[in-house]
């Protein structure tokens, strides 16, 4: 039979590496909407507004919506939905 190794410490903060560190999502989806809420001020249509961000036209109305700036019955419904999450989500964390 074969002689036992040795057993060898691992060095501290190991493991794999991220891909992207400096990625942050909120901050990602923020300048989204930021930008969708600029260009949609400025009368541009749901779908140029996609071409221009490189976005669905469904997501850029998503957006639109969650900014609290397009306004439908749909939109009404889904901005209510979005605020009960929330306040769920507050009560909670607490």
């Amino acid at each position: 039979m074969g002689e036992k190794r040795a057993y060898k410490a691992r060095k501290p903060g190991g493991g794999r590496k991220k891909l992207k560190p400096e990625y942050d999502a909120g901050k990602n989806l923020k300048e989204q909407m930021e930008s969708a809420v600029a260009l949609y001020n400025s009368e541009m249509s749901l779908q140029a507004i996609g071409d221009a961000l490189n976005l669905n036209p469904i997501k850029v109305r998503k957006l639109l919506i969650t900014a609290g700036v397009y306004e439908s019955e749909v939109a009404e419904k889904v901005q209510d939905t979005f605020e009960e999450y929330r306040e769920t989500q507050r009560n909670t964390a607490l």
